[in-house]
């Protein structure tokens, strides 16, 4: 099976027919993808000649170049769909002028940043209409409240916005694998390397510019539609088409990291090493500049286990001491640990966005102590041992994510996914698969629920659940705005939705991996 660096790194990590009377939504009741499909191929064509006739040269058509060519962006191929058109707007009056005819047409449209997430329907329509944001990609320094910010476009990738910002010596907080795109990570929280210091990504987004479902266009900050500002921070699509996202800025000098590979006879070192990295008080998690993320990977054609991590110091310190349990097990190829800009460091993941492969994320999560590592690394070799062969890579990554990083993201205006520091560190898990023939999509679906089922079971029964869902890692089914703040945030996301799309727009015309009446 071919290979990639996102596949071995692996850490990176449904619709509804619209009500045709009219009458509100009931954000309690679910929604169906297959009437949406059928209203779709009804009204798609429709929608999309006159958008067409609103604005001329951004509406392509199957067949033609663009359209394939915009279609194709995905990073699963599982999540290609066959769209009536694709829209390619540059501003936000555009998106708000697509926007109202799609609702006045009840036509089901869907929204393209990045297309990393691997869920079919997520990004991507079958009849409907596809808003691809890659022109939308503007990058300016400014000032908010005295704040040093970035701007930056919902249709840039992390390596185009570091590149921006580390050419003036700032730094946006964002994601860890540079072809991922800016809108899913913010809108989910996203995870960085400076998580133990700053919080989620999205606590440093200062300012939101939003297009609503009736085709306004917002301001949205901690002053002035202040509660909107609240739920975009890990709510997802579920309220506005984000245009424009305003993100604190932060000086960055030179960092050590790298990455280091084991082969599967140093398995059970990497794994020591992540157990001792957990270790309180004096475990490496307990600096707060070092970042990891450990990948343990089986092929299903070898039936082998190896692995990989992510190492990362903020600072200019060759291999630092909270990181040096990793760096003296042996290696199975190069490491590519050293200090470097943080641009070369990221350059590590250039290579990561192949989208050739069919992908599968789930997620979750236990507690951050020691004895997690070797329960998870258990179960998975458990669960991987049963597996047929099968041409695939199946990863399982683990990510700590620290008390600190809950305090920070408190400290810097919290967040709807509301994890609570005295319920102490979590450890959170994706499960990656890549494989390249669609018969397999079922088997592999239903093994990876399993194994989430299974942990979940066994971490409970063993003291070790931790009850939250990492929505940016969440796979088909999962309920991750559900677990935020122990379901206590769910009610008020709703109400916020009711308010800003009385009519259920982005409920049930717009396409959305975790729509809030499936939570």
């Amino acid at each position: 099976m071919k290979t990639t660096i996102f596949s071995l790194i692996a850490s990176l990590a449904s619709v509804a027919i619209a009500n045709p009377t009219g009458s509100r939504y009931n954000y309690g009741i679910d929604s169906s993808l297959d009437s949406s499909l059928i209203e779709g191929r009804q009204y798609g064509g429709n929608a999309c000649q006159r958008i067409a006739q609103q604005y001329p040269g951004l509406i392509s058509y199957p067949n033609t170049t663009v359209y394939e060519t915009e279609n194709h962006l995905f990073w699963s191929e599982t999540t290609i769909l066959s769209p009536a058109c694709v829209f390619v707007p540059s501003n936000a009056q555009q998106i708000a002028g697509a926007l109202k005819i799609c609702v006045q047409t009840r036509t089901p449209f869907a929204v393209r940043g990045g297309g990393h997430t691997p869920i079919p329907g997520a990004a991507n329509t079958n009849g409907g209409v596809l808003m691809g944001l890659d022109h939308m990609k503007q990058t300016t320094f400014g000032t908010y409240n005295g704040i040093p910010i970035a701007s930056i476009g919902p249709g840039l990738r992390w390596q185009e916005v570091y590149a921006f910002t580390t050419a003036q010596g700032k730094l946006v907080l964002g994601g860890r694998y540079m072809p991922v795109g800016v809108p899913g990570v913010l809108l989910g929280g996203g995870i960085s390397y400076f998580t133990s210091v700053t919080g989620w990504a999205a606590n440093s987004v200062v300012q939101y510019e939003v297009v609503t479902a009736d085709g306004s266009i917002l301001t949205v900050n901690a002053n002035t539609n202040s509660d909107l500002f609240w739920a975009l921070k890990g709510g997802g699509a579920n309220y506005a088409i984000v245009t424009r996202f305003d993100c604190k800025t932060y000086p960055i000098g030179n960092v050590w990291g790298g990455y280091i590979s084991q082969d599967a006879a140093h398995v059970p070192q990497l794994l020591d090493a992540t157990a001792s990295y957990t270790a309180p008080p004096t475990g490496g998690a307990y600096d707060d500049k070092s970042a990891i993320d450990v990948t343990i990977y089986f092929n299903g054609t070898t039936k082998v286990f190896s692995g990989s991590t992510s190492l990362f110091y903020n600072a200019s310190i060759n291999n630092p001491r909270a990181l040096q349990n990793f760096t003296k097990i042996p290696v199975s190829a190069p490491s590519t640990t050293k200090i470097q800009s943080y641009t070369d460091f990221e350059q590590n993941t250039a290579s990561s966005g192949d989208r050739t492969f069919r992908e599968l994320f789930r997620a979750t999560s236990t507690k951050m102590v020691p004895r997690t590592v070797n329960f998870l690394y258990d179960t998975f070799a458990e669960e991987c041992a049963k597996l047929k062969t099968i041409d695939a890579l199946f990863s399982f990554v683990y990510q700590p994510f620290t008390a600190n990083a809950m305090k920070a993201a408190i400290a810097n205006g919290g967040d709807p996914i509301n994890l609570n520091p005295a319920d102490g560190p979590a450890m959170l898990q994706i499960i990656n698969v890549a494989w390249q023939n669609a018969a397999d999509d079922k088997y592999i679906n239903d093994w990876a629920a399993n194994l989430i089922s299974t942990i979940e079971t066994r971490a409970k029964a063993n003291g070790l659940y931790y009850p939250f869902v990492f929505l940016n890692d969440a796979g088909p089914g999962q309920k991750p705005i559900g677990t935020y703040g122990k379901g206590t945030s769910l009610p008020r996301l709703k109400s916020i939705a009711k308010k800003y799309d009385p009519n259920a727009v982005f409920q049930t015309l717009s396409g959305n991996a975790f729509k809030l009446a499936t939570q």
